[in-house]
């Protein structure tokens, strides 16, 4: 509460500074404890959050321009949290160090985290749980890494700190940083891609390290599910990065701005924007998944999931409209953007994401393109980001910022008419993306509690049977039919785990002819993580969309023509048991002659009306085309 709620966090100091100076002063032997830890770092957060406000308010800052994101506070805590933790490591309180450094997880105070998880991987290396350690010092050495790319003199205060001694004893509370030293020589955006492939490199480490040691694929799920969404923004980072490096080296070689030049960079800029635009709305549709299949995940949790999953749409956004092509003249070749991609798409997706109550930045948003309110509101299910907390505040004010810069920019593009104006705004629009996606790096990035709550996820077992008795121990059909089908879906750990009252429970299960098995009878056992969730989440959102338009219809349904996806939907009706039965149809009458592997996803719906996904814990049932 101390660091969470801004407006009494001042007077909350002093009274936890006085009880921990109370606690050091007369019960010396409970110290070091993570107790202590904690309210210490609590305190000490709550102070500098409270003067960084201050000092905005008191310059007058604006949401337009928030410098919130230019303090260098972090450090400082940074600083008190590694005093504490070499106190606990150096008496070998393992445990009180791993909580400690948990509670910097919590908080993006990566050094800290980093030096207990080395020392904890050291003691532990031989023992049960040595992977688990050092997954985690992969992973927050990889995030110090990140951090110190954008304040890299830090590095020099951290380590003098590192190799200080200081006993815990003395003053906690006097620990400072000077700002302009901390942010003396911080790089370009432009010349950290490759390092930031080289972090992606060591995450995606962190990930090969749980997935070696788990017993099954859905062992440390949430976790390698959390990891592998952080290493698909890292490289859809460097991949914007390249494009904005790429951009600035061509306009300064460029000396004759003709028409015709100006409309096909403008083409290959937008073109290589809207594939990355495209990749961060599905990333952000993925952390809703991730949020939306734990339902026994804590609300903090689900506020930290819910504002990653912000931040990659509000990216989606200024990627796809800060370069807009409409006006240039001299394009008789239009750019053909991707099918998947749409700008409504990309605009109803943060718009349902935003606080309607702001009608400022609501009626910008509505300004970007001809949407009609009901279509910007009638879209998929999405978490929407919890305004209660400082960062989510935070982020909140880079959003505005953001939207209010690319519309001034758009307006100020109406009505182009020479090739020099319109190379003019293109560059305007690529400095303004990347002064968004410098500020937006320099937000905290934290791991959510439930990261830390290693536990057999929630989830269903499908079965799935040939509706023809004459098919006993296979599926199968004549080519030309329809494939009937009875199906038995067993939820998992969800009613004895979870407060959640079913109410009812509903399937998806899709198919296509463009991918059919190579080898009669055997599918791969190996599980990507990236590819296996993002087919969860394209299956999710179709499930969702057919619950709101009523969860009538039960037959097959074949999609465009580009995907050749082949669904159909299933109603359960829960059961004491956790065992529910249905049937239906999947239209696979187009489909030559082969083998097939049925995926699925399922969810249950609540009696407040809630949907939670239920992961799919076994893999579909494979059917042959005769």
């Amino acid at each position: 509460m101390c660091h969470k709620t801004s407006g009494s966090s001042c007077s909350l100091h002093h009274s936890i500074k006085g009880l921990t100076e109370c606690v050091q002063q007369n019960a010396s032997q409970y110290c070091s404890t993570y107790e202590f830890f904690h309210l210490i770092m609590c305190a000490h957060i709550s102070w500098s959050t409270c003067k960084i406000r201050d000092g905005n308010k008191g310059s007058g800052d604006s949401n337009e321009h928030p410098k919130i994101f230019f303090t260098p506070a972090w450090i400082a805590h940074e600083l008190c949290a590694l005093r504490m933790a070499k106190v606990l490591t150096r008496k070998q309180s393992y445990w009180e160090a791993y909580r400690s450094a948990m509670y910097c997880c919590h908080e993006d105070l990566w050094f800290t985290a980093s030096f207990v998880f080395r020392k904890v991987s050291a003691a532990f290396e031989s023992g049960t749980f040595g992977f688990w350690f050092k997954s985690l010092l992969l992973f927050a050495a990889g995030e110090l890494e990140m951090k110190l790319l954008l304040f890299p003199s830090a590095i020099s205060k951290l380590v003098g700190e590192l190799n200080t001694e200081v006993d815990l004893h003395e003053d906690l509370y006097s620990v400072e940083t000077d700002v302009e030293s901390t942010l003396a020589g911080s790089l370009e955006l432009h010349g950290c891609q490759e390092k930031i492939t080289g972090i992606c490199e060591r995450i995606c480490l962190a990930n090969d390290v749980l997935s070696s040691n788990a017993s099954s694929d859905r062992e440390f799920f949430f976790q390698r599910w959390f990891i592998s969404l952080r290493a698909s923004f890292l490289k859809i980072l460097t991949d914007v990065l390249g494009i904005l490096n790429a951009h600035s080296s061509a306009h300064k070689d460029i000396s004759h701005h003709e028409s015709s030049s100006v409309a096909i960079e403008n083409n290959q800029v937008l073109l290589a924007l809207t594939n990355c635009s495209l990749r961060l709305s599905d990333l952000a549709k993925s952390y809703d998944l991730l949020a939306a299949s734990h339902g026994d995940m804590d609300h903090e949790s689900f506020t930290t999931v819910a504002r990653l999953a912000f931040m990659c749409s509000l990216l989606s956004f200024c990627t796809a409209f800060s370069v807009d092509v409409s006006n240039v003249p001299g394009s008789s070749d239009p750019c053909t953007l991707p099918e998947r991609f749409s700008h409504e798409s990309i605009l109803q997706d943060l718009h349902q994401r935003v606080d309607r109550n702001d009608s400022q930045v609501v009626s910008q948003l509505r300004q970007f393109i001809s949407v009609s309110s009901y279509e910007l509101d009638s879209v998929h299910f999405s978490t929407r980001m919890n305004m209660s907390g400082i960062l989510e505040k935070d982020s909140y004010s880079l959003f505005k910022f953001a939207v209010a810069s690319l519309f001034r920019a758009r307006a100020d593009a109406k009505g182009v008419t020479t090739g020099v104006d319109a190379l003019h705004h293109l560059h305007r629009g690529m400095q303004l993306l990347s002064s968004i996606l410098r500020r937006l790096m320099e937000l905290p990035f934290m791991l959510p509690r439930h990261f830390f709550s290693v536990r057999p996820c929630l989830g269903a077992e499908l079965f799935m049977f040939d509706s023809n008795p004459a098919n006993k121990n296979r599926i199968s059909v004549p080519r030309g039919f329809q494939l009937s089908l009875t199906l038995c879906l067993e939820w998992k750990r969800v009613l004895e785990r979870t407060p959640i009252r079913i109410a009812k429970l509903y399937c998806i299960l899709a198919t296509s002819p463009s991918s059919p098995l190579h080898i009669a009878g055997t599918r791969s056992k190996q599980f990507e993580m990236r590819r296996t969730t993002s087919e969860m989440a394209v299956l999710h959102a179709k499930l969702l969309q057919h619950i709101k338009s009523g969860g009538l219809r039960k037959a097959s349904h074949k999609e465009n023509s580009h995907t050749e996806l082949v669904t159909a939907f299933a109603c359960f009706k829960p059961a004491g048991s956790g065992q529910g039965f249905s049937d239906c149809l999947l239209d696979v009458s187009s489909f030559p002659r082969g083998e097939y592997q049925i995926a699925w996803q399922a969810c249950c719906v609540d009696e407040n009306g809630r949907c939670f996904s239920l992961l799919p814990l076994n893999d579909g049932a494979v059917f042959s085309v005769q």
